[in-house]
């Protein structure tokens, strides 16, 4: 950020680090971790969160603090949800700049839609090539929704879930630990959908994660490098490339109900940035 930027926001917001938020982002090993700012100060619990009250029988509890609890229990959300430490910029939707190309400013608008009228839209699928800015639409929208909505959001790379899996079973340990925050978040992120060998076990995986959410009315948000059917008819790609060919036509069946489905295209924004 331009330094001029940075003495406006000061000016606007009162705090250089936070501008106004109570909140900073940070990469702390794998994850990005939000804490309170160093501006943030509450009268009433002097920026615990909590406030102790006593019952007719003289013994004390806590409770949260009415000025500031939500803030803390948004935190906390964010801190569970597995956010990688590479997107800790990654605070709201609109942190994405989409390219010149129509389809990211229509990816753009309908997750920004979605995260303003939440739980009345559908997921979505972000569908095309590598590094048109998928995961970071994603993140975006988890981001929000955890930090300013309070809302239970988890990221998952499914290649990742895949490996946590092997080594459970390995271990002799059963999958259930694993997977039970997939299944019961609000809110989440599978990125990379299709990635690996997807074979037997690996697609009977995702069918019952999907088929779990989809009975329950989770809301699940999917990146991928894969194209669906339709979207198929128009670019004539080969077969491999399909999304119905790599996870199956059962699932995608339930995701067309669950998802909206939305191609971007365009050059790399990696290969942009070494330009």
């Amino acid at each position: 950020m331009a330094r001029a930027d940075k003495k406006r926001k000061k000016k606007l917001y009162g705090c250089d680090k936070c501008y106004g938020k109570g909140f900073i982002l940070q990469k702390q090993n794998k994850y990005s971790q939000a804490s309170l700012c160093e501006c943030f100060f509450c009268e009433e619990c002097s920026g615990t969160g909590k406030l102790q009250f006593y019952n007719d029988n003289g013994y004390s509890y806590l409770k949260p603090c009415n000025e500031c609890g939500i803030i803390h229990k948004n935190i906390k959300l964010y801190n569970l949800a597995c956010i990688p430490a590479k997107y800790y910029i990654v605070d709201q939707v609109d942190t994405f700049i989409p390219n010149k190309d129509d389809t990211h400013k229509k990816a753009l608008t309908y997750v920004k839609e979605f995260v303003l009228q939440y739980p009345y839209k559908k997921g979505f699928i972000l569908m095309g090539p590598s590094g048109l800015g998928k995961t970071h639409l994603a993140i975006g929208a988890i981001s929000e929704l955890t930090l300013e909505r309070g809302i239970n959001c988890l990221f998952k790379e499914f290649f990742d879930l895949l490996n946590e899996l092997k080594k459970a079973y390995t271990e002799g340990t059963g999958e259930s630990e694993i997977m039970k925050p997939l299944v019961e978040a609000e809110v989440l992120v599978i990125d990379e959908l299709g990635k690996g060998r997807t074979n037997e076990w690996e697609l009977s995986i995702l069918d019952q994660l999907i088929s779990t959410r989809y009975n329950t009315t989770k809301v699940t948000l999917i990146t991928t490098n894969f194209i669906n059917k339709d979207t198929n008819e128009r670019l004539q790609r080969e077969s491999k490339e399909i999304l119905e060919y790599r996870v199956g036509e059962r699932i995608c069946s339930r995701l067309y109900e669950m998802c909206k489905f939305i191609y971007l295209k365009g050059r790399d924004f990696r290969r942009n940035s070494l330009n």
